[in-house]
């Protein structure tokens, strides 16, 4: 269709502008597109949970020392996605240990299933956990640890109840997770501040130990631990 004779095209609308509304158009199309690529390279990068556990990893000896692994102690991965976590607490414990490997993927836990088999590990029990329950049992376990799964969780305050319930008196439980790189910007805020975690926890009856600050496996990205204790006069169900 041939444009009325009266009516501009865009090319003659592009003419009209004055010199300096394009150098201010050219500017603006730049910044744009910018702000576009610092967006989705930002999303990416706040998405990123970091490298899987590492068996020669720096994590290990300080997962070692924060929950007192010693041989013969019960503990519990839980969110253990693809079991790398859950096979290095198995060596940890040793065979007159036993560790507790829970996900609410079955998938996920067909490939915990896998690693502790390809592992020859004979001291690992898998659990179906549920959005606002571990299904771990009551006293079961010394230490319990959350890898990068708290900024998932739907229902937190059920599901440290039941974290609260399975630990022993005394018991230690370490959350590893990272905050947001931007907690007001939608495609920045993947993670969840430590003082959400400890807020919560708490409100559940664990007693805050510290918050390492510094805990790596994230490359230059944040990345934190927060340590609670069950204190020994804890009721076993709340």
């Amino acid at each position: 269709m041939s444009s009325l004779p009266n009516s501009p095209d865009s090319s003659n609308s592009s003419r009209r502008l004055s010199p300096s509304a394009r150098v201010v158009l050219r500017i603006a199309t730049t910044l744009a597109a910018i702000v576009l690529v610092f967006l989705l390279i930002g999303a990416g990068m706040s998405t990123w949970r970091g490298s899987g556990f590492r068996a020669n990893g720096p994590e290990r000896p300080r997962l070692r020392q924060v929950l007192a692994l010693e041989p013969g102690m019960a503990v519990a991965d839980v969110g253990a996605g693809n079991g790398e976590l859950t096979v290095v607490l198995a060596a940890e414990v040793g065979s007159s240990g036993r560790v507790y490997s829970t996900d609410i993927d079955p998938e996920s836990l067909a490939r915990v299933h896998a690693a502790v088999a390809a592992s020859r590990l004979d001291n690992v029990t898998l659990v179906r956990s549920e959005a606002g329950d571990t299904k771990l049992l009551a006293n079961c376990c010394d230490a319990i640890v959350m890898r990068r799964v708290y900024h998932h969780l739907t229902d937190a305050p059920s599901i440290n109840a039941s974290l609260l319930r399975a630990l022993r008196p005394g018991g230690v439980l370490a959350v590893i997770d990272f905050p947001p790189l931007l907690s007001w910007l939608w495609p920045l805020n993947h993670g969840v501040d430590a003082r959400r975690v400890t807020e919560e926890a708490a409100a559940s009856g664990f007693q805050l130990v510290q918050v390492i600050e510094d805990w790596p496996g994230r490359g230059p990205l944040e990345s934190y631990c927060a340590v609670f204790n069950k204190q020994r006069d804890s009721q076993t169900s709340r």
